[in-house]
């Protein structure tokens, strides 16, 4: 029984061990631009020092919304301050699918009331990426594509990086006809659906 305690244990150590490193070693999502990556960097760092990542994540926030903490601008350090809870969601699934158009669909999944907020905090974290942000909203379908990108100018997007035409995908524009109709009148489409004796 000893043995078969001991071989568990070093398995979940190597275990542990192993999800550690991959944490480690993983880019993370965006560029040292964005405040977003900075605050996951924070966040990685803090796992990789022996902490949870729950622990890690509520640390790495607090420390972040500090007056001297210069990991987030401003408005980052607003739009975290305005729903802690969200945003530590936000990080517990960033470091898990570290993708932000994944992130923002399951966040808006679990907090349909919270759609403006998802965007907002992923729009204010990697500003450079908004686009991506209002994609994973588009996937939802719990907000148009046309509210999703005001949503996302209301928090600062560049106008020049966001559009609606990525957001909705291929949009439908109604039945299609099909081939053959207003064929005919000679040739001349009048609307004549008999078959020209040409």
């Amino acid at each position: 029984m000893r043995r078969l305690a001991t071989f568990i244990f070093v398995c979940f150590a190597s275990f542990a061990s192993v999800a550690a490193q991959d944490v480690a070693t993983r880019s993370l999502f965006g560029d040292e631009v964005q405040p977003g990556n900075r605050l996951h960097e924070n966040v990685i760092e803090l796992v990789n020092s022996g902490n949870t990542s729950v622990q890690a994540i509520a640390m790495a926030i607090a420390s972040s919304m500090t007056e001297e903490d210069t990991t987030l601008n401003p408005d980052a350090k607003s739009a975290i301050a305005f729903n802690v809870p969200l945003s530590n969601d936000f990080y517990r699934e960033m470091i898990v699918v570290n993708s932000l158009i994944d992130v923002t669909k399951v966040l808006i999944e679990e907090y349909p009331a919270k759609v403006i907020e998802v965007i907002t905090l992923g729009v204010v974290l990697y500003p450079d990426f908004a686009q991506e942000v209002l994609d994973g909203a588009a996937l939802t379908g719990a907000i148009t594509p046309e509210n999703a990108l005001v949503a996302a100018l209301q928090a600062g997007a560049d106008p020049s990086l966001v559009s609606t035409a990525t957001a909705a995908g291929v949009i439908s524009t109604g039945p299609i006809s099909p081939v053959g109709i207003g064929i005919g009148a000679g040739g001349a489409g009048g609307g004549d659906t008999t078959v020209s004796s040409n």
